[in-house]
């Protein structure tokens, strides 16, 4: 079993978990299987690792599961000794390449000059920054799968810090653990989330690639030229997107659109399930949607409209709504 599927029937059997909980959870074993596959474990492995996705969400219900935050058989959890560096950013910058790992990545602008990281340098987990020129490279170095360091320590979070007068071009690969990417303007910018959780606010760009192969990527707002959104496995959710273009590809997973404001957009349902609605009324659009093997509720087609929504559904299923 892939581990795309093994989350998503995991997720659906973890019942009325509280959200906080639940994404918790979900953000751990993310975690536990990027921290595997660079141990050396093939996808099967890891996966059986973890056991019978009914069987793990029963013992998370049950309070066998992940340790607690706080205790873990009765015993404080320790942090890693606080070993951490600051890098502080020369001259100009019009580039950042975040490459996330284990915990927590926090990106958000700040009224200064410089861009700033601050960073852990633990045993677990050693992220090195580098400038070259203009761009600033984040990457990390010495992750090794060690359950046991793992599961009694808190991972310390890392920040980068961007001014607000700066719109760089940005790229964020996410391995595992949590990133979270707040209000602010790029110029472009490209999000891959191979595990783990991403989540933005507000954000404004030219042109924005977000693909998710096994985690979850959630955005409240992104308003861009050009938006690319690949959903290979798990989760994506945007509460409103508004631009040009919008072209998203659903190969397995789900992907849901609350508001897209785009004159043309092309949805791709291979597998996997799309949600979307658009902007206006019904009559406002030209459809075009080609519907092979699977479903699709829309079948109209308003010659001469300003907008279009095209696409095709091979497997799987396609809702389409309008907010009039």
């Amino acid at each position: 079993m892939k581990f795309g599927k093994w989350r998503d029937e995991f997720e659906k059997n973890l019942g009325d978990l509280d959200k906080d909980e639940r994404e918790r959870v979900l953000a751990y074993y993310g975690e536990m299987y990027a921290d595997m596959r660079d141990g050396g474990m093939t996808e099967e492995q890891a996966v059986q690792s973890f056991g019978e996705p009914q069987e793990a969400a029963k013992k998370i219900l049950d309070g066998e599961g992940i340790p607690t935050r706080g205790e873990e058989d009765g015993q404080e959890q320790s942090s890693p000794p606080e070993e951490r560096a600051q890098f502080y950013s020369r001259g100009s910058v019009d580039a950042i390449e975040v490459n996330g790992a284990l915990g927590n990545t926090i990106i958000k602008f700040y009224d200064d000059e410089n861009v700033t990281v601050d960073y852990p340098t633990t045993t677990l987990i050693d992220y090195r920054v580098k400038q070259r020129g203009g761009k600033i490279i984040i990457t990390h170095k010495n992750l090794k799968w060690r359950p046991a360091a793992f599961r009694k320590s808190l991972i310390p979070d890392m920040t980068v810090l961007i001014p607000r007068a700066i719109t760089p071009d940005c790229t964020i690969n996410l391995a595992a653990g949590t990133l979270a990417l707040g209000d602010g303007s790029f110029g472009n910018l490209n999000v891959y989330v191979e595990g783990g959780a991403f989540k933005a606010g507000n954000i404004e760009c030219s042109d924005a690639q977000v693909t998710t192969d096994a985690g979850k990527i959630e955005a409240q707002s992104v308003i861009c030229h050009r938006l690319t959104a690949r959903i290979n496995a798990g989760k994506m959710t945007v509460d409103s997107a508004c631009g040009s273009q919008s072209e998203i590809d659903v190969n397995a997973g789900a992907a849901e659109f609350k508001n897209i404001d785009c004159k043309r957009t092309r949805v791709n349902v291979s597998m996997g399930a799309a949600k979307i609605t658009l902007a206006g009324a019904k009559e406002d659009y030209d459809a075009d949607i080609k519907n092979a093997l699977g479903s699709c509720n829309l079948e109209c087609r308003n010659l001469g409209c300003d907008r279009a929504v095209t696409g095709n559904v091979s497997l799987g299923s396609l809702k389409v709504y309008f907010s009039k």
